[in-house]
Protein backbone atom coordinates (compact mmCIF):
# COMPACT_ATOMS: atom_id res chain seq x y z
CA UNK A 1 0.00 0.00 0.00
CA UNK A 2 2.80 2.40 0.92
CA UNK A 3 4.72 1.63 -2.27
CA UNK A 4 1.55 2.24 -4.26
CA UNK A 5 1.13 5.68 -2.66
CA UNK A 6 4.74 6.61 -3.41
CA UNK A 7 4.35 5.34 -6.97
CA UNK A 8 1.27 7.51 -7.49
CA UNK A 9 3.08 10.55 -6.09
CA UNK A 10 6.02 10.02 -8.44
CA UNK A 11 3.64 10.03 -11.39
CA UNK A 12 2.48 13.50 -10.42
CA UNK A 13 5.80 14.99 -11.54
CA UNK A 14 5.70 16.51 -15.03
CA UNK A 15 8.11 18.18 -17.44
CA UNK A 16 7.73 21.68 -18.78
CA UNK A 17 7.58 21.76 -22.58
CA UNK A 18 8.91 25.34 -22.78
CA UNK A 19 12.08 25.20 -20.71
CA UNK A 20 12.48 21.48 -20.07
CA UNK A 21 12.57 22.02 -16.32
CA UNK A 22 10.93 19.46 -14.10
CA UNK A 23 8.01 20.98 -12.22
CA UNK A 24 6.45 19.52 -9.13
CA UNK A 25 2.71 19.08 -9.13
CA UNK A 26 2.77 18.63 -5.34
CA UNK A 27 5.13 20.01 -2.71
CA UNK A 28 6.32 17.10 -0.57
CA UNK A 29 6.53 17.48 3.22
CA UNK A 30 7.58 15.07 5.94
CA UNK A 31 5.89 15.45 9.32
CA UNK A 32 6.91 13.78 12.58
CA UNK A 33 4.42 12.80 15.26
CA UNK A 34 6.64 13.01 18.34
CA UNK A 35 4.90 10.97 21.04
CA UNK A 36 5.67 10.91 24.75
CA UNK A 37 4.56 7.52 26.14
CA UNK A 38 2.78 7.30 29.51
CA UNK A 39 5.10 7.45 32.52
CA UNK A 40 2.70 5.50 34.74
CA UNK A 41 0.10 2.91 33.88
CA UNK A 42 -3.28 4.47 33.07
CA UNK A 43 -6.35 3.59 35.16
CA UNK A 44 -8.05 0.35 34.20
CA UNK A 45 -11.27 0.47 32.23
CA UNK A 46 -14.33 -1.58 33.14
CA UNK A 47 -13.30 -4.66 31.17
CA UNK A 48 -9.79 -4.60 32.64
CA UNK A 49 -11.19 -4.22 36.17
CA UNK A 50 -13.54 -7.18 35.75
CA UNK A 51 -10.75 -9.32 34.35
CA UNK A 52 -8.42 -8.19 37.15
CA UNK A 53 -10.98 -9.12 39.81
CA UNK A 54 -11.64 -12.46 38.11
CA UNK A 55 -7.93 -13.36 38.05
CA UNK A 56 -7.49 -12.37 41.70
CA UNK A 57 -10.46 -14.48 42.72
CA UNK A 58 -9.17 -17.44 40.73
CA UNK A 59 -5.70 -17.13 42.24
CA UNK A 60 -7.26 -16.94 45.69
CA UNK A 61 -9.26 -20.09 45.13
CA UNK A 62 -6.32 -22.05 43.69
CA UNK A 63 -3.68 -20.92 46.17
CA UNK A 64 -2.70 -22.36 49.56
CA UNK A 65 -3.47 -20.51 52.77
CA UNK A 66 -0.75 -18.30 54.23
CA UNK A 67 0.06 -18.06 57.95
CA UNK A 68 -2.12 -14.99 58.41
CA UNK A 69 -5.12 -16.69 56.80
CA UNK A 70 -4.55 -19.71 59.05
CA UNK A 71 -4.60 -17.31 62.02
CA UNK A 72 -7.92 -15.92 60.81
CA UNK A 73 -9.43 -19.41 60.60
CA UNK A 74 -8.08 -20.28 64.05
CA UNK A 75 -9.51 -17.08 65.55
CA UNK A 76 -12.87 -17.77 63.95
CA UNK A 77 -12.89 -21.32 65.33
CA UNK A 78 -11.92 -20.19 68.86
CA UNK A 79 -14.49 -17.38 68.91
CA UNK A 80 -17.23 -19.77 67.88
CA UNK A 81 -16.05 -22.25 70.52
CA UNK A 82 -16.06 -19.55 73.21
CA UNK A 83 -19.60 -18.48 72.30
CA UNK A 84 -20.77 -22.09 72.48
CA UNK A 85 -19.17 -22.66 75.89
CA UNK A 86 -20.47 -19.33 77.14
CA UNK A 87 -24.02 -20.35 76.32
CA UNK A 88 -23.70 -23.56 78.36
CA UNK A 89 -21.80 -21.86 81.19
CA UNK A 90 -18.49 -23.65 80.60
CA UNK A 91 -16.44 -20.72 79.28
CA UNK A 92 -13.65 -21.39 81.79
CA UNK A 93 -13.06 -24.83 80.30
CA UNK A 94 -11.50 -23.49 77.05
CA UNK A 95 -8.15 -25.15 76.46
CA UNK A 96 -6.69 -22.55 74.04
CA UNK A 97 -6.21 -18.82 74.51
CA UNK A 98 -7.35 -16.50 71.77
CA UNK A 99 -4.69 -13.82 72.24
CA UNK A 100 -4.45 -10.89 69.79
CA UNK A 101 -6.92 -11.41 66.99
CA UNK A 102 -5.75 -11.38 63.39
CA UNK A 103 -8.46 -8.82 62.63
CA UNK A 104 -6.84 -6.39 65.11
CA UNK A 105 -3.48 -6.67 63.35
CA UNK A 106 -5.21 -6.31 59.98
CA UNK A 107 -6.95 -3.10 61.05
CA UNK A 108 -3.67 -1.67 62.36
CA UNK A 109 -1.86 -2.51 59.13
CA UNK A 110 -4.63 -0.96 57.03
CA UNK A 111 -4.35 2.30 58.98
CA UNK A 112 -0.59 2.35 58.45
CA UNK A 113 -1.02 1.66 54.72
CA UNK A 114 -3.57 4.46 54.35
CA UNK A 115 -1.27 6.88 56.17
CA UNK A 116 1.68 5.98 53.91
CA UNK A 117 -0.45 6.29 50.77
CA UNK A 118 -1.64 9.71 51.88
CA UNK A 119 1.86 10.95 52.76
CA UNK A 120 3.44 9.71 49.52
CA UNK A 121 0.37 10.53 47.38
CA UNK A 122 0.27 6.97 46.07
CA UNK A 123 -2.46 6.69 43.47
CA UNK A 124 -3.00 10.47 43.27
CA UNK A 125 -1.55 11.50 39.91
CA UNK A 126 -2.48 15.15 40.43
CA UNK A 127 0.42 15.44 42.89
CA UNK A 128 2.90 14.68 40.12
CA UNK A 129 1.22 16.08 37.02
CA UNK A 130 1.84 19.68 35.98
CA UNK A 131 -0.65 22.00 34.35
CA UNK A 132 1.93 23.57 32.01
CA UNK A 133 1.12 22.40 28.48
CA UNK A 134 4.84 22.51 27.61
CA UNK A 135 5.82 20.20 30.44
CA UNK A 136 6.56 16.53 29.93
CA UNK A 137 5.15 15.89 33.41
CA UNK A 138 1.54 16.63 32.50
CA UNK A 139 -0.98 13.81 32.18
CA UNK A 140 1.64 11.23 33.07
CA UNK A 141 -0.77 8.34 32.58
CA UNK A 142 -1.62 9.20 28.95
CA UNK A 143 0.05 9.37 25.56
CA UNK A 144 1.01 12.92 24.58
CA UNK A 145 1.89 14.21 21.12
CA UNK A 146 3.78 17.39 20.27
CA UNK A 147 2.04 20.05 18.18
CA UNK A 148 3.63 23.30 17.05
CA UNK A 149 3.02 26.64 15.37
CA UNK A 150 5.70 27.01 12.71
CA UNK A 151 7.03 30.18 11.09
CA UNK A 152 8.26 28.47 7.90
CA UNK A 153 11.11 30.96 7.56
CA UNK A 154 8.89 34.05 7.58
CA UNK A 155 9.91 37.14 9.56
CA UNK A 156 6.63 39.06 9.40
CA UNK A 157 5.16 37.57 12.57
CA UNK A 158 3.27 34.83 10.75
CA UNK A 159 2.80 31.45 12.36
CA UNK A 160 0.86 28.45 11.16
CA UNK A 161 -2.14 26.89 12.87
CA UNK A 162 -1.43 24.05 15.28
CA UNK A 163 -0.14 20.94 13.55
CA UNK A 164 2.54 18.27 13.82
CA UNK A 165 6.12 19.44 13.09
CA UNK A 166 6.89 19.26 9.38
CA UNK A 167 9.53 20.27 6.84
CA UNK A 168 9.63 20.37 3.08
CA UNK A 169 11.41 17.57 1.27
CA UNK A 170 14.57 18.67 -0.54
CA UNK A 171 15.63 17.45 -3.94
CA UNK A 172 17.50 14.16 -3.71
CA UNK A 173 16.41 13.62 -0.11
CA UNK A 174 14.37 10.65 1.03
CA UNK A 175 11.30 11.11 3.20
CA UNK A 176 13.06 9.36 6.09
CA UNK A 177 15.96 11.83 5.82
CA UNK A 178 13.52 14.74 5.78
CA UNK A 179 11.84 13.47 8.95
CA UNK A 180 15.24 13.15 10.66
CA UNK A 181 16.17 16.67 9.53
CA UNK A 182 12.86 17.90 10.92
CA UNK A 183 13.87 16.74 14.40
CA UNK A 184 17.33 18.31 14.08
CA UNK A 185 16.36 21.72 12.67
CA UNK A 186 13.23 22.46 14.66
CA UNK A 187 14.62 21.55 18.08
CA UNK A 188 17.80 22.66 19.84
CA UNK A 189 17.54 19.74 22.25
CA UNK A 190 19.13 16.65 20.77
CA UNK A 191 16.03 14.64 20.02
CA UNK A 192 16.57 10.93 19.62
CA UNK A 193 13.37 9.86 17.96
CA UNK A 194 13.36 6.30 19.21
CA UNK A 195 11.35 4.06 16.96
CA UNK A 196 11.26 6.55 14.09
CA UNK A 197 9.50 4.58 11.41
CA UNK A 198 11.24 3.95 8.10
CA UNK A 199 8.02 4.46 6.17
CA UNK A 200 5.18 6.95 6.72
CA UNK A 201 2.07 5.69 8.45
CA UNK A 202 -0.24 8.11 6.64
CA UNK A 203 -0.39 10.87 4.03
CA UNK A 204 -2.44 14.06 3.83
CA UNK A 205 -3.11 16.18 0.72
CA UNK A 206 -4.35 19.74 0.50
CA UNK A 207 -4.50 22.25 -2.35
CA UNK A 208 -3.08 25.76 -2.36
CA UNK A 209 -5.50 28.64 -2.94
CA UNK A 210 -4.79 30.68 -6.06
CA UNK A 211 -3.62 33.70 -4.04
CA UNK A 212 -1.17 31.55 -2.10
CA UNK A 213 0.27 30.03 -5.27
CA UNK A 214 0.71 33.53 -6.65
CA UNK A 215 2.45 34.79 -3.52
CA UNK A 216 4.71 31.74 -3.35
CA UNK A 217 5.33 31.96 -7.11
CA UNK A 218 4.81 28.24 -7.44
CA UNK A 219 3.03 26.07 -9.96
CA UNK A 220 2.43 23.33 -7.41
CA UNK A 221 -1.16 22.32 -6.94
CA UNK A 222 -0.71 21.84 -3.22
CA UNK A 223 1.16 19.84 -0.61
CA UNK A 224 1.43 16.17 0.27
CA UNK A 225 2.37 15.62 3.91
CA UNK A 226 3.78 12.21 4.85
CA UNK A 227 3.54 11.38 8.55
CA UNK A 228 6.19 9.52 10.53
CA UNK A 229 5.96 8.46 14.16
CA UNK A 230 8.71 8.68 16.79
CA UNK A 231 8.85 8.24 20.57
CA UNK A 232 10.34 10.96 22.78
CA UNK A 233 12.02 9.00 25.57
CA UNK A 234 14.03 11.86 27.14
CA UNK A 235 13.01 13.26 30.50
CA UNK A 236 14.71 16.60 29.88
CA UNK A 237 12.50 19.54 28.82
CA UNK A 238 12.22 19.99 25.08
CA UNK A 239 13.97 23.09 23.69
CA UNK A 240 12.78 24.38 20.33
CA UNK A 241 14.43 26.49 17.65
CA UNK A 242 12.70 29.84 18.19
CA UNK A 243 13.55 30.94 14.66
CA UNK A 244 11.34 28.16 13.33
CA UNK A 245 8.84 27.44 16.12
CA UNK A 246 6.52 30.17 17.41
CA UNK A 247 4.86 27.99 20.04
CA UNK A 248 4.52 24.35 21.04
CA UNK A 249 2.72 22.14 23.52
CA UNK A 250 2.13 18.52 24.45
CA UNK A 251 -1.48 17.39 24.10
CA UNK A 252 -3.41 14.22 24.82
CA UNK A 253 -5.85 12.53 22.45
CA UNK A 254 -8.87 14.53 23.59
CA UNK A 255 -7.02 17.84 23.36
CA UNK A 256 -5.57 16.96 19.96
CA UNK A 257 -9.02 16.13 18.58
CA UNK A 258 -10.50 19.32 20.05
CA UNK A 259 -7.79 21.50 18.46
CA UNK A 260 -8.09 19.77 15.08
CA UNK A 261 -11.89 19.58 15.04
CA UNK A 262 -12.10 22.20 12.28
CA UNK A 263 -9.58 20.25 10.18
CA UNK A 264 -11.33 16.92 9.96
CA UNK A 265 -9.37 15.65 6.96
CA UNK A 266 -6.10 16.29 8.82
CA UNK A 267 -7.49 14.61 11.92
CA UNK A 268 -8.56 11.56 9.96
CA UNK A 269 -5.12 11.28 8.39
CA UNK A 270 -3.43 10.93 11.80
CA UNK A 271 -6.25 9.09 13.58
CA UNK A 272 -4.09 5.99 14.05
CA UNK A 273 -1.93 7.91 16.53
CA UNK A 274 -4.60 7.37 19.16
CA UNK A 275 -7.19 4.66 19.81
CA UNK A 276 -10.25 5.22 17.66
CA UNK A 277 -12.61 5.02 20.63
CA UNK A 278 -10.88 8.03 22.23
CA UNK A 279 -11.23 10.16 19.12
CA UNK A 280 -14.84 9.07 18.78
CA UNK A 281 -15.57 10.75 22.12
CA UNK A 282 -14.46 14.03 20.62
CA UNK A 283 -16.96 13.81 17.76
CA UNK A 284 -14.24 12.64 15.41
CA UNK A 285 -16.66 10.62 13.35
CA UNK A 286 -19.95 12.25 14.27
CA UNK A 287 -19.17 15.95 13.88
CA UNK A 288 -21.33 17.57 11.21
CA UNK A 289 -20.04 20.84 9.83
CA UNK A 290 -22.17 23.39 8.06
CA UNK A 291 -21.22 24.65 4.61
CA UNK A 292 -19.61 27.81 5.96
CA UNK A 293 -17.66 25.86 8.57
CA UNK A 294 -16.34 23.51 5.90
CA UNK A 295 -15.20 26.44 3.77
CA UNK A 296 -13.42 28.03 6.72
CA UNK A 297 -11.87 24.68 7.66
CA UNK A 298 -10.55 24.03 4.15
CA UNK A 299 -9.07 27.52 3.90
CA UNK A 300 -7.31 27.13 7.24
CA UNK A 301 -5.86 23.76 6.25
CA UNK A 302 -4.62 25.00 2.92
CA UNK A 303 -2.55 27.83 4.34
CA UNK A 304 -1.03 25.90 7.24
CA UNK A 305 2.24 25.21 5.41
CA UNK A 306 2.75 28.56 3.72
Amino acid sequence: MRYKILHNISRLYSSSASNGERLRVWDIFASVALVRPPITAPPMNDIEKRYHDFILQRELEDSLLCDFELRQLRDKRLLEERERLKMVGEEASMQEEIGILASVDEEKWCKQANRICEELAIGDLTKFSKADSRSLQRKIDEFLVLIVRQKFGRKDGYHSPWHLPQLRNLSGESLKQTSERCLKELFTTEVHGKGLSSAPFSVYFYCYPAQLRQRLKTQSRGAAVFFFKALYMNRDPLMVNKDEIADYKWVCAEEFAAIMKRKMSYLRAVSTLFPSYILAKNSFENTKETGSQKTQSETEVRVQSC
